[in-house]
């Protein structure tokens, strides 16, 4: 097994962990873990003198932020020599300054946007899976919560700004 160092925003965090997988070694299992910085979502890369390969989204598991792929040992070697891993941050956390209030009922609220707010909690399932690249990460009241926003029963998705 080949390690490697892990980099986010400039200070190694974690490690990238490579092994043969598969019958007659045929492809790599590559792990990158590093610890959860808590303020985002964090995209990892595998780094070669020849280029970069996309792992994908770290996602929390066992206290830490990590993401396992399989891939073609070619992939690996179009690489070249292989240098470290990468973390970069692809979406920020934000508090909003919103005031939210609790409710059984969604539907009775009025306003022209309904700001849904589900808890995010770790070892459990994505709340409305469905629609998870319509929410947005974010702490409400201090609990970690995905939002999602909806104008007249239709989703609507969040602009930066």
């Amino acid at each position: 097994m080949e390690r490697l160092p892990l980099y986010c925003q400039g200070e190694r965090r974690g490690e990238v962990a490579l092994a043969l997988w598969g019958p007659n070694g045929a492809r790599t299992e590559i792990r990158a873990s590093m610890d959860d910085p808590g303020d985002g979502l964090y995209r990892a890369f595998l780094l070669g003198e020849e280029g970069e390969l996309a792992l994908g989204v770290l996602a929390p598991e066992d206290g830490r932020l990590a993401v396992c792929r399989r891939v073609y040992n070619r992939d690996t070697a179009a690489l070249g020599r292989l240098l470290r891993g990468e973390a970069r941050r692809s979406f920020r956390f934000e508090e909003t300054g919103l005031c939210w209030r609790e409710t059984g009922c969604p539907a009775q609220l009025e306003g022209s946007v309904l700001l849904l707010a589900l808890p995010l909690e770790e070892g459990r399932p994505f709340p409305l899976e469905a629609l998870f690249c319509l929410g947005r990460i974010q702490r409400v009241e201090g609990t970690r919560c995905v939002v999602y926003a909806f104008r007249e029963e239709e989703p609507v998705l969040w602009r930066e700004g």
